[in-house]
């Protein structure tokens, strides 16, 4: 009895990081984590759910490939610590009761950094659209596709302001990183944009080298 309950417990925490999904690889480089409705190939527009709720539909043409039941790593990248709230609250258990808890030392930044801004032609970046704008690149790492679809299309928006933000994580190795990257820096344009895109012919991962060849137009 006993060894069945190690067994099971050692199951539970495996699963607990990882999950079973069908992997969706679209002809533009993305993938996708969710569930298939359906069979694959199929002759109308192909459904897919998602575990955290809501579904997508897409046209069969878009899709390249479909991997059923593949097990997909949901856990946060380590530049994103969940426990960071409750270790505030751990620091703070030890104080005496009514003491007023102190005001955490904000970190300036470099007068270097602050110069170099990040914005185009050297111009220094107000410093919450520079919040912004790491936020939405940090988001291009993420293992679950819907955060990278919403940062890609926020830094699409924002226009070529991101190049010099997008040319430091170019070099990101997570490929579906730089297949983002390359398709942000293609609609933005601008000669900087023109530069990354020449380096990205290089890039190891097929899926880049192919999108920076059809934006430079070759």
């Amino acid at each position: 009895m006993k060894k069945t309950l190690l067994i099971l417990t050692a199951l539970l925490a495996t699963g607990a990081d990882s999950a079973l999904a069908d992997t969706v690889e679209l002809r533009n480089g993305r993938v996708i984590h969710g569930k298939v409705i359906g069979k694959f190939p199929a002759s109308g527009p192909v459904t897919i759910t998602f575990t955290g709720g809501g579904s997508m539909t897409l046209d069969p043409g878009n899709i390249l490939s479909v991997r059923r039941d593949t097990r997909c790593d949901f856990k946060v990248s380590p530049g994103k610590p969940k426990n960071e709230k409750p270790r505030k609250v751990q620091e703070s258990a030890g104080k005496k009761p009514g003491a007023s808890p102190k005001k955490p030392v904000e970190k300036k930044k470099p007068v270097e950094e602050a110069e170099k801004g990040a914005g185009t032609g050297g111009a220094p970046v107000d410093p919450k659209l520079d919040a912004e704008i790491r936020r939405y690149v940090s988001e291009l790492s993420r293992q679950r596709s819907q955060n990278r679809v919403r940062a890609e299309a926020a830094l699409k928006r924002l226009g070529p302001v991101t190049l010099p933000y997008l040319e430091k994580a170019a070099r990101h190795p997570f490929a579906l990183t730089r297949r983002a990257i390359i398709r942000i820096v293609a609609e933005t344009g601008g000669p900087e944009g023109v530069k990354l895109l020449r380096a990205a012919l290089k890039d190891e991962d097929s899926w880049v080298r192919k999108l920076a060849r059809e934006a430079l137009g070759g």
